[in-house]
């Protein structure tokens, strides 16, 4: 089975289900160091951490255990859009050993809808490897999702007298100064930048979010250290390491402080562009619990 959008409670509930209607001997939980849960389990268990999956001492040794009275519980495990990432392929060869899965994530997707074909190939690689994602799928497998609905609001700052000279010489610097860097890192030091202009309206009684810690305010979190927050001042570049602060701290409501300028408008808009694919995705399955 696959269950979208559930917390940990909820999550454990459906194992503790689980483990009622079968005679389960042991079970595997593979997990992601960031959200390690602990549910609760009632029979013998094994938490197994992400990077581990790898690794020689537990690869042969799970391979020989994990049988047919097995449950393997895979929470929160899809950290890369590469379906043939190699941590990906040793979890298959561990779930390949029983039929007892259950598949958790918070979100259906990192990126995309086609993302989702992953958590499909932990549930039945051989059924799905190599295809592209299909709304059937989801028709044909035990799923269900819980959707996780984000509102999104944003205040514009307003920018101080010549900032939009200043931010085009920056960029005409960056751009002339970018040798073989990847020429993705100009928004992102872009945004960055423009975050100077927003410091005037960080008030002590709320709380922020910004990508690293240059306004060493108490008030202001990181995404290293995330902290459900008022404010983001900065999106985070990676779509995963965004989705990670989403989930770690619950948030249901996300007001961006902007600049207007080029870089903040950049990341507004695929922010957007994300939430109607995720509405899409909740739309066109219904499969709402």
């Amino acid at each position: 089975m696959v269950r979208i959008g559930l917390r940990e409670k909820e999550k454990r509930a459906v194992i503790k289900k689980y483990l009622e209607s079968h005679n389960i001997r042991k079970v595997f939980v593979l997990y992601f160091k960031k959200f390690k849960p602990d549910f609760k389990i009632s029979v013998d268990h094994e938490y197994v951490e992400y990077s581990d999956i790898i690794m020689y001492k537990f690869f042969y040794r799970l391979l020989e255990e994990i049988d047919k009275d097995c449950l393997v519980v895979v929470d929160e495990c899809m950290r890369t859009q590469n379906r043939s990432d190699l941590t990906y392929n040793c979890a298959h060869h561990y779930l390949n050993q029983t039929e007892h899965r259950i598949i958790f994530e918070y979100f259906p997707f990192i990126e995309d809808k086609d993302d989702f074909m992953i958590l499909l190939n932990f549930l039945n690689k051989g059924k799905y490897k190599g295809k592209g994602f299909d709304w059937y799928y989801l028709e044909s497998e035990d799923i269900r999702a819980k959707p996780q609905r984000i509102k999104f609001d944003v205040e514009k700052a307003d920018l101080p007298d010549g900032a939009e000279k200043e931010y085009e010489e920056r960029k005409k610097y960056l751009f002339d100064h970018i040798g073989n860097k990847n020429p993705d890192t100009l928004p992102r030091d872009l945004h960055v930048f423009v975050g100077k202009y927003k410091r005037p309206y960080i008030l002590p009684d709320r709380k922020y979010i910004a990508r690293n810690a240059r306004y060493n305010l108490p008030n202001v979190a990181t995404y290293q250290k995330p902290e459900k927050a008022d404010y983001v001042l900065d999106f985070h570049y990676r779509r995963l390491d965004f989705n990670d602060y989403l989930k770690s701290t619950g948030a249901d409501k996300i007001t961006f402080l902007s600049s207007g300028l080029p870089p903040d408008n950049y990341y507004e808009g695929e922010f957007r562009k994300w939430l109607e694919r995720l509405e899409e995705f909740y739309a066109a399955t219904g499969l709402y619990q």
